[in-house]
């Protein structure tokens, strides 16, 4: 069974910052619990944090959640990745801070890699932080867990008051299908993954994966995640059964 917890509203942060609604959070003791929005989206990230833990990354790349019941609702919690003296700030937030305008929109109207360019030209330039690494380990797990919520607030930098860095990996929770009205358990893995689409540059994450495949330094250990998934298989269609199969392909 999982940890159950009460949280009173006064802890309460409510975060319109996700591009299909608001989702409920709470801050709490320098903990954030994320309560499901579709249903399935603690489980998710939980099993994320898991796979990223097979892989080289440093536990400071990634946030890493675990699964619980927050007021009777299924959901999730993570330690707090700022110090102290730290502010996150998103990568859409920086970019009308400093230059003014919605960055989704200016760069929708560009091809995925002229995009690509631009805020990385942007960020060098007014962050002073080369983002190639960070996008491109974000992409290539995007790519694997088919995360389709990876907008311009799921990507972010850290301020400790003099200089930026990237922020972890974080909120991977719409990823496997969750939240996809579109996908169906009757049809295939290799069918379904045709209606599973990224944000933020392209719309595949193949070709979000693929710009930046040279400054990729994330190593997937395929034999762990399969062991790891092969724990938690069934005879019903879950995000364990789903990960299985897309990495069989």
């Amino acid at each position: 069974m999982l940890p159950r917890i009460e949280i009173a509203p006064e802890f309460l942060v409510l975060d319109s910052g996700t591009s299909d609604g608001t989702q409920i959070k709470y801050f709490k003791d320098d903990k954030w619990y994320k309560v499901d929005r579709y249903g399935g989206e603690g489980q998710i990230e939980e099993l994320v944090s898991d796979v990223l833990n097979t892989t080289n990354l440093s536990k400071k790349d990634y946030v890493s959640y675990k699964q619980l019941i927050i007021n009777d609702v299924a959901g999730c919690v993570s330690d707090n990745f700022l110090k102290t003296n730290e502010d996150f700030i998103t990568l859409y937030r920086f970019y009308s801070n400093v230059q003014g305008g919605d960055l989704a929109r200016i760069t929708s109207k560009m091809d995925y890699d002229e995009a690509i360019d631009y805020v990385l030209d942007f960020m060098d330039k007014n962050a002073n932080v080369d983002l190639r690494e960070y996008l491109a380990n974000t992409f290539a797990l995007d790519a694997l867990i088919l995360n389709e919520d990876r907008h311009f607030n799921n990507l972010g930098l850290i301020f400790d008051g003099s200089t930026f860095k990237p922020a972890p990996i974080f909120d991977n929770g719409k990823s496997l299908f969750i939240g996809n009205k579109k996908y169906s358990p009757e049809k295939s893995i290799i069918t379904n993954k045709k209606i599973a689409f990224a944000k933020a540059f392209s719309g595949s994450f193949e070709l979000n994966k693929s710009y930046l495949k040279k400054y990729c330094t994330i190593e997937f250990d395929y034999g762990k995640i399969e062991k790891l998934l092969k724990n938690r298989l069934s005879e019903n269609d879950t995000v364990y059964d789903r990960l299985y199969e897309l990495i069989q392909q």
